[in-house]
């Protein structure tokens, strides 16, 4: 996947204080580019109705790099994606106490800091900038006065006393309807005026030579004349509530197989990894499972059902080989991600010849560099575990028939120190279970 600052790619919003209203100011960029844009809100906000909008609400309980690879799965099918979450760079988002500065760092994104015009904001920005000028992370800066926004390359905000005159005004500044071909334009400015740029070295730029630097050239393009064809969404593909839908449930007989799978885990966990064991989920409502189904449009695999009734999910333990068993919430949440790039792209089978993605695959197993585990609910596809990862698509070899048969050969590896297959090597770091790659 190219990632950039042109094409395609993520650009972060962060504003320089509560006054200054973040989702309008991107909501407003959404409607007005006239290009194929999504928006990502991390954390609690204002839901913008748009196609391309991913709700990331529990940012709380995700790591930085999760939220990095949900991102880069959107990039796939969108050209731009903004992201935005609370109203400072340096506030504390999620897991670890991670900011958006630390999201734009690992994207890698560049930043667009939304700041109010007058002489009280431009501390504010200088700070701000400051942060990312510390990080080589290319920002731009953008105000709104009476309905207009403008965009332009850094410098400070200009006092209503500072503004010049209409006869020695400098380059316009871009309006809202022209923001991304104007953004792809502010970057090219400032590779061209790399050695007059403070984020093109390792200087911290300070508040006097803000102060000092005039952009050179804002770049600015006519708008599309004619208006995009209507973009699919994810329900075009991933039919959420779609009728009548026969929620999966598991008979006695699997629910006590799976029952002795997991005491098996969860007993050796507790004599040998205690901070695995003591991270499992408490059982999930049998009420939630069903109306997830409902929404996902799919069953659910028996087993599966079993399991999520066990454990619903696990923060500290992994499925061989670094796969933590994902909550109903979080498997739904990973299930939607997948069909909103599905919708976007014209994918129609990955590296190994099977679909890149189904709407029947039910992903219920997470790794930390956005691939998960999945369960094949098509038509003969019985639950079948297979693994998927955004680059390469979704592949059965290697993996067992069931979601009980990889818990049962997990229990087995655990207790008996013989790798996973023959691959992966389980052993204690940290009082958390780890699974050690053989070559080979």
């Amino acid at each position: 996947m190219e990632r950039g600052w042109a094409g395609r790619g993520p650009w972060v919003i962060a504003a320089t204080s509560s006054d200054i209203d973040v989702s309008g100011t991107v909501k407003a960029l959404v409607e007005q580019s006239g290009q194929h844009v999504a928006a990502v809100l991390v954390g609690p906000g204002e839901v913008i109705a748009v196609p391309g909008f991913l709700h990331l609400a529990e940012a709380e309980q995700l790591s930085v790099e999760r939220t990095r690879d949900l991102i880069g799965a959107m990039t796939r099918a969108y050209d731009l994606v903004l992201i935005s979450g609370g109203t400072g760079l340096l506030m504390p988002l999620g897991r670890d106490g991670w900011t958006l500065v630390d999201l734009a760092v690992r994207l890698p994104a560049p930043v667009l800091v939304a700041a109010a015009p007058g002489p009280d904001a431009e501390n504010h920005l200088s700070l701000a900038l400051d942060a990312l000028s510390g990080r080589n992370i290319p920002a731009s800066v953008a105000t709104m006065e009476n309905g207009e926004l403008s965009v332009r390359p850094v410098g400070p905000v200009p006092s209503e006393a500072q503004k010049p005159a209409p006869a020695e005004a400098g380059p316009r500044p871009v309006d809202g309807r022209r923001f991304v071909f104007a953004l792809l334009g502010v970057f090219a400015v400032m590779v061209l005026a790399a050695c007059g740029l403070a984020f093109c070295n390792s200087t911290t730029t300070t508040s006097s030579s803000l102060s000092s630097y005039t952009p050179t050239a804002v770049v600015s393009f006519a708008p599309r004349a004619v208006p995009p064809a209507r973009q699919r969404v994810s329900t075009d593909v991933c039919p959420e509530y779609a009728g009548h839908v026969p929620v999966g449930r598991p008979d006695g007989a699997t629910t006590a197989r799976v029952d002795r799978a997991w005491k098996r885990i969860e007993k050796w966990l507790a004599a040998n990894a205690p901070v695995s064991h003591a991270s499992l989920g408490p059982p999930a409502p049998l009420a939630t499972i069903d109306a997830t189904q409902r929404r996902m449009s799919v069953a659910f695999p028996g087993d599966l059902v079993a399991s999520l009734r066990r454990h619903d999910g696990a923060d500290r333990f992994a499925l061989p080989p670094f796969f933590a068993p994902e909550s109903v919430q979080s498997l739904y949440r990973d299930w939607q991600v997948n069909c909103k790039v599905l919708a976007g792209t014209d994918t129609a089978s990955g590296e190994w010849g099977e679909p890149w993605w189904h709407p029947d695959f039910v992903p219920f197993a997470q790794a930390g560099d956005g691939g998960s585990l999945v369960a094949d609910q098509r038509p003969g596809g019985h639950g079948r575990v297979g693994e998927f990862y955004p680059e390469d698509g979704t592949n059965f070899e290697r993996w067992p028939a069931s979601v009980i048969e990889l818990l049962e050969k997990t229990a087995t590896s655990l207790e008996t120190g013989r790798p996973y297959e023959g691959r992966y090597r389980p052993r204690v770091v940290d009082g958390a279970v780890d699974w050690e790659v053989l070559r080979g």
